[in-house]
């Protein structure tokens, strides 16, 4: 088998670890710092994770300086909220903006803009459907990435920077339900063997290489990931490898972009030492993490999310029955979306989009050509992921978006 390439890492994780240098140093974590242990009180903390949150939200606010103006990115989701719900409480409202991106149809894109209003606050939605795609803007956005990651989704929050410039505030979520649980398993890998596994079956790109290259994509993970550099008593290696590959290599390159004034509450000291403390039973689901959001700031949660399908943060089972069975019709009533898309999408349906001729389908074919001329792949697997996929016999969305957005990241020198 042949040497596995950068190229092959990127397409394979749509991110390009450097696995001897993995770690979890930028969590901003006190290893040794311990609370709470023995304490099996749900409601003490609860408490504790109230005045943590509080205490953060504070200590953010107070060192961007009292006459900063706060742009948050709202998407129909928890983090982003409850961020919301720590300016109201410490802000006025002529100085919070949100922004929402998506298309019309979608949770993020029309609860965000709900919770906006509710509050009375000036929200600028940035509407996806018609979005151009152009080839050389995108390659611009994958120029700022500071570290090979999607430039489909840099380009996207590259948007929300660009048109407010950099004498902002800006707030992300990054971390938050992460940190929460929202990734952690309810039985946890006894070994790295079975860690690497795990991740390899949640993070590859589908019907991209085969068994043989998975395989040896293990052994690379075992022989060179910086397991030493784990600390498995506060975090264990499923998330060791969640966070130090995903979240920081994917993830972090593309929402935290350099240049601009960012808040990153979620990973604040305060809140880090608190929530990796947390009981592995209390974590799953994110279960601890939804109890203190809500008693943090219970006006938010009214408002539906798009955690619960559409519904409220605590809804029933009925509730999300009845949800499931209205994003199950509601791409049919929606004229906007030719592409009928599902209200949970990330950003635009990218899977119909890709089947329809649409500017975000010509993009992709041109990248596609051009990666054809580099020979890093055979001409004939490009020509056959796209035709299948044109053709719906595979659902090679995740693939051929990584194929194009490595195109864009070697226009940009990025890769």
């Amino acid at each position: 088998m042949d040497p596995i390439s950068d190229y092959d890492i990127y397409v394979y994780f749509s991110c390009l670890p450097k696995f001897p240098e993995i770690n979890l140093k930028w969590l901003n974590c006190d290893f040794d710092y311990e609370i709470g242990e023995g304490i099996d009180n749900e409601s003490w903390w609860i408490g504790e994770g109230v005045k943590a949150f509080k205490e953060t939200i504070t200590s953010e606010i107070s060192s961007a300086g009292s006459n900063s103006t706060h742009i948050l990115p709202l998407s129909g989701g928890l983090d982003s909220r409850v961020i919301l719900g720590g300016l109201l409480d410490n802000l006025s409202k002529s100085q919070i903006i949100t922004a929402t991106y998506g298309i019309p149809g979608s949770w993020d894109f029309d609860i965000a803009q709900t919770v906006a209003r509710t509050f009375g606050l000036r929200n600028e939605a940035f509407n996806l459907l018609n979005e151009k795609w152009d080839i050389d803007q995108l390659v611009d956005a994958a120029s700022h990435l500071k570290r090979p990651a999607s430039a489909y989704q840099s380009f996207i929050r590259q948007k929300i920077n660009n048109h407010f410039g950099v004498d902002c505030t800006y707030w992300s979520g990054f971390m938050g339900d992460s940190l929460a649980g929202s990734d952690l398993p309810k039985i946890l890998s006894k070994n790295r063997e079975e860690a690497v596994k795990t991740y390899i079956d949640s993070y590859c790109t589908l019907n991209f290489k085969d068994k043989l290259f998975r395989n040896e994509m293990a052994s690379k993970f075992l022989l060179e990931c910086g397991w030493s550099n784990n600390n498995q008593t506060k975090f264990p290696l499923d998330q060791f490898l969640e966070f130090g590959i995903r979240q920081w290599h994917l993830t972090q390159a593309v929402v935290i972009i350099d240049g601009y004034k960012f808040k990153t509450p979620f990973l604040n000291k305060t809140w880090v030492n608190f929530i990796s403390n947390v009981p592995h039973k209390w974590q799953i689901g994110e279960y601890l993490y939804k109890r203190i959001i809500h008693e943090s700031y219970p006006f938010m949660w009214k408002i539906p999310t798009r955690n619960n399908a559409g519904m409220s943060l605590f809804a029933s089972k009925y509730e999300k029955y009845l949800g499931k069975a209205i994003a199950r019709i509601k791409p049919y009533i929606i004229k906007k979306d030719p592409f009928f898309s599902h209200p949970r999408i990330n950003y635009v349906n990218w899977t119909e989009s890709l089947r329809h001729k649409c500017s975000l389908q010509k993009t992709v074919c041109e990248t596609l050509e051009d990666l054809k001329k580099r020979s890093i792949f055979k001409k004939e697997d490009l020509e056959t992921w796209w035709q299948d996929h044109l053709n719906k016999k595979q659902d090679n969305t995740v693939l051929l978006m990584n194929l194009s957005s490595l195109e864009l990241l070697i226009k940009a020198g990025i890769i």
